[in-house]
C-alpha cells in the first residue's frame, strides 16, 4: 500500500518515499559505524605494535614494559579521556601479539568487543577458528561470548 501524506488536500510524500529515506539514513548510519569500528580496531592494533617495538628497544624489558605501559596511560588519558587506562594498554599489546597479521585477514567486520573475547581463548587453532567463524556467520560479541563460554 502505498499511501500518501496530504496536508491542505495537496500530496506531498508518498509512504514509500519517506520508507525509503529512512532507510537510506538506517544504512547510512550503519556503515559509519562500522567504519569507524574498523578504524579503532586498527588503531588498537598499531597502538600494540607500537608498544611492542618500543619495548624491545628498551634494556630490562619486563620493567620497562610496565613503565611503558604507566607513562603512557597518563599521557593518552590527559589527551583523550577515559580508554586508555594501562589494563587496556596491555590489551592493545596483546592484540598485536596474538593476531600480527590481522590487517590480512577476512575478520575486518569484528569488533573490538570480538577481539577481546577471542583474546581470552588460549588456545591458538581455537581462537583462529573462533575469529573464522564469528567473521563469516556475523556473530554478535552475545553469540561469540556464548559459544566461547558453552566449550
Amino acid at each position: 500500500m502505498n499511501s500518501s501524506i496530504n496536508v491542505n488536500n495537496e500530496t506531498l510524500l508518498s509512504s514509500n518515499f519517506i520508507q525509503e529515506i529512512k532507510q537510506l539514513v538506517l544504512r547510512g548510519r550503519q556503515e559509519a559505524y562500522a567504519a569507524v569500528n574498523q578504524a579503532m580496531v586498527n588503531a588498537y592494533w598499531k597502538i600494540g605494535r607500537r608498544i611492542v617495538e618500543e619495548e624491545q628497544g628498551g634494556a630490562e624489558r619486563a620493567n620497562y614494559g610496565k613503565q611503558i605501559l604507566k607513562q603512557l596511560s597518563i599521557a593518552l588519558t590527559e589527551e583523550f579521556g577515559k580508554g586508555f587506562s594501562v589494563q587496556n594498554l596491555y590489551y592493545f599489546r596483546q592484540f598485536y601479539l596474538t593476531f600480527p597479521e590481522i590487517f590480512h585477514t577476512p575478520c575486518g567486520i569484528l569488533t573490538w568487543s570480538h577481539y577481546r573475547r577471542l583474546l581470552s581463548v588460549t588456545n591458538p587453532q581455537a581462537r583462529e577458528w573462533y575469529a573464522k567463524e564469528a567473521s563469516e556467520q556475523m556473530w554478535s560479541y552475545a553469540t561469540l561470548n556464548r559459544n566461547i563460554s558453552t566449550q
